[in-house]
């Protein structure tokens, strides 16, 4: 996609995120870009049915997840977005896996790049963050591209509770 369509559509999938968390996600796109990469969010708000679609087709492990988030009167209040190298969109490399997890982390938001590994796993790729080792040779999990609120569980966030800063 052009430039212009990719800011368009990042501008427009982050009115579907909860006022603190679209702050967080817009640092972490301006973080990604001033490294040269050039980030898409794939997607924000899913409603129910959609969630429900994705998990029937084995996309997705869970039935109410946090990109499901909405306000009491139903409006998209995501808490997660999928975030993608628009130059690479269907196969990210790893350097831009671990950068987009370093800057998620930094702005207190977590990714799935470890899910489903084993420890010994999950360490290489804390250590690799640590020590800024974006070429390291680490295994992925299952969701490496998705990015939500940290401090906050999907039961917490399903039962109304937001970040406060």
């Amino acid at each position: 996609m052009t430039e212009e369509q990719r800011k368009e559509r990042n501008a427009q999938r982050l009115t579907e995120c909860n006022p603190i968390f679209r702050k967080k996600v817009a640092a972490i796109l301006a973080d990604l870009e001033g490294h040269g990469w050039r980030p898409r969010i794939q997607e924000a708000w899913r409603s129910p049915a959609s969630q429900r679609q994705l998990l029937a087709d084995g996309f997705t492990k869970v039935g109410w997840g946090m990109h499901n988030a909405a306000t009491e009167d139903g409006k998209p209040d995501s808490l997660a977005v999928d975030i993608l190298d628009d130059d690479q969109p269907n196969h990210e490399s790893t350097r831009f896996l671990l950068m987009l997890t370093a800057s998620a982390k930094a702005h207190g938001c977590v990714t799935g790049i470890d899910w489903g590994l084993a420890q010994e796993d999950r360490d290489t790729i804390r250590s690799a963050i640590a020590s800024r080792d974006f070429d390291a040779k680490i295994e992925v999990g299952w969701d490496p591209c998705h990015v939500q609120i940290g401090g906050i569980s999907v039961q917490e966030a399903r039962t109304g509770e937001r970040p406060d800063g």
